[in-house]
């Protein structure tokens, strides 16, 4: 395809949107969506070069993923208003051959033009896998790359693609310190990017918000407190609007860093747009210690988006027990419908051979509603020698939804599981729900009520989406949360249950507020936000 050229009132961010647009038009999106290829809007990539301190004036940046070449554009755009700057040197990394002349392309009219502003600029696209290309430099911790100031950047800009890869792939193995159950592509580029930056160099991604917390990424976020100081953190309100053109719905945030030895871990920019417009953008300082949460060697990035945020996390980090000192465990249901086929039933059957099957649908405000309104649903589990393993003692416990939607009002939702609800001795729990248990024991009613009321309250419901950026509530997070003492606990779960037993359920806010010496001024703040945005 022959590439169109810049037009003479052409800014550099504009004829790269429009390259990117001529490329996503004559390429299969399934080809795209493989590669882990989402374009950046131009808005958004002018306001992540604007976080930069450009200063000196000779600079090397590094995008590790160019695609058109639309951040480093920005970039450009950002160094023409820059008198001092009069060398830079680009290294664009991009390994799909049919995108290479749309970034050659914007590559030669980002030279052109800054060479008219007396500015001279080198650039090289380099084909090669980012990842496998540098994996050799990868700071391991231990000196074992040198910054030579020759091969390092000032900056770097990216985007990087965005897809699972297997844990035995040539870039894990590579990477292995950094890997922790099934990885993302994006975690190594910007691993790698720390490692190749200079002493008081920066970076700026713009990523899934994923590694701010679970499982799977816990060895990355270590290295990357380690080794880089956060500055900014930037999220966006809505889910569906940032890639919106590629139909990507996930939460992403724009992270800028910078890499030095002695880290001041002052305070953290935080700023909150609605959308990729970049309209209206509102920023709160918070200190790094509000944001890193180190207890239990986690290394959560928390995000707090506002002051009734940052009170709240304040709040709660006070709070003393966690679910293990209180003696509980969360687990997660075991009866994965697509493995347990044989063994699921749409009818249940009262003779002992049956047990009852919870879904998400049947927790129904804080209790439970079973057999419910279920569709076309299995409602119980066989009872057999084959599916034992899949059932477990009919008890109290507190239920809580495995999925949500960022959207949805409330990202917690927990339910009661009461002994009594269900005339078996075994119950089987689908895969999408958690479940709070006493190991070799039980959770008395009221310790149950006060659980399920604490984790439906809206103070721990805005506690939980500052460290969690997913729809999924993953046991980690829970189990990591702090939580009252169990004489809180259960002074909460009577109240509640009383509340349940009467049909005039209390408000579970004020009766958190009350028991937990909460200003309930906080809560206000909350609803009026919440009322704000609805």
């Amino acid at each position: 395809m022959r590439v169109p050229k810049k037009g003479v009132n052409q800014g550099l961010v504009e004829y790269a949107e429009r390259l990117s647009e001529l490329h996503a038009g004559s390429s299969d999106f399934s080809h795209r969506k493989m590669k882990g290829q989402f374009f950046t809007p131009p808005k958004v990539s002018e306001f992540m070069a604007g976080m930069f301190e450009i200063n000196g004036d000779s600079i090397r940046l590094l995008d590790p993923g160019a695609g058109t070449g639309i951040l480093t554009a920005a970039f450009c755009e950002r160094v023409m208003d820059n008198s001092d700057v009069s060398e830079l040197t680009i290294d664009a990394y991009e390994n799909d051959s049919n995108i290479i002349p749309f970034l050659r392309a914007v590559l030669e009219s980002c030279r052109q033009t800054l060479g008219m502003k007396g500015c001279h600029v080198d650039y090289d696209i380099i084909e090669h896998d980012f990842v496998l290309e540098n994996a050799s430099r990868f700071d391991h911790g231990d000196s074992l790359w040198k910054d030579d100031g020759k091969s390092s950047y000032d900056f770097v800009i990216s985007n990087p693609p965005y897809y699972k890869l297997n844990k035995n792939s040539p870039q894990a193995s590579a990477m292995k310190e950094c890997v922790c159950g099934q990885p993302n592509i994006y975690t190594f580029f910007m691993a790698l990017s720390a490692s190749m930056l200079k002493q008081g160099g920066e970076l700026v991604f713009i990523t899934p918000r994923s590694f701010c917390s679970g499982l799977y990424y816990k060895k990355f976020r270590r290295w990357l407190l380690r080794s880089v100081e956060i500055k900014r953190i930037h999220i966006f309100e809505s889910r569906k609007e940032v890639f919106d053109k590629d139909e990507v719905l996930q939460e992403n945030i724009i992270l800028r860093a910078k890499k030095q030895k002695k880290k001041k871990h002052g305070r953290i920019a935080i700023t909150t747009s609605v959308n990729k417009h970049l309209e209206k953008v509102m920023k709160v300082l918070v200190s790094a210690s509000s944001i890193i949460d180190d207890r239990n060697e986690e290394a959560f990035i928390r995000i707090p988006s506002s002051r009734a945020d940052v009170s709240i996390l304040e709040i709660i980090d006070g709070w003393p027990s966690t679910l293990r000192d209180l003696g509980l465990e969360i687990s997660t249901g075991p009866v994965v419908p697509f493995r347990a086929t044989r063994h699921l039933l749409h009818k249940f059957s009262e003779d002992g051979s049956s047990a009852p099957l919870i879904w998400m649908h049947n927790m129904q405000g804080m209790r439970l509603d079973w057999p419910g309104d279920n569709g076309k649903k299995p409602v119980a589990v066989q009872i057999s020698v084959g599916s034992r393993p899949l059932l477990v003692p009919n008890k109290n416990y507190v239920l809580l939804r495995r999925f949500s939607s960022k959207e949805q009002k409330r990202r917690l939702h927990a339910a009661v599981l009461f002994e009594s609800d269900l005339p078996t001795e075994l119950v089987g729990l689908e895969n999408h729900v958690n479940y709070i248990h006493r190991p070799g024991g039980t959770v008395s009613v009221n310790e149950a009520c006060g659980l399920a009321a604490i984790l439906n309250t809206g103070i721990v419901d805005k506690y939980f989406r500052s460290i969690n950026g997913n729809t999924q509530v993953n046991a980690t997070e829970i189990r990591s949360m702090p939580f009252p003492g169990m004489q809180e606990v259960e002074r909460i779960g009577r109240i509640v249950c009383e509340g349940l037993t009467s049909g005039k359920m209390a408000d579970l806010d004020n009766t958190v507020a009350e028991v937990m010496g909460i200003d309930e001024s906080l809560f206000s703040k909350l609803n009026k936000a919440k009322e704000k945005h609805e």
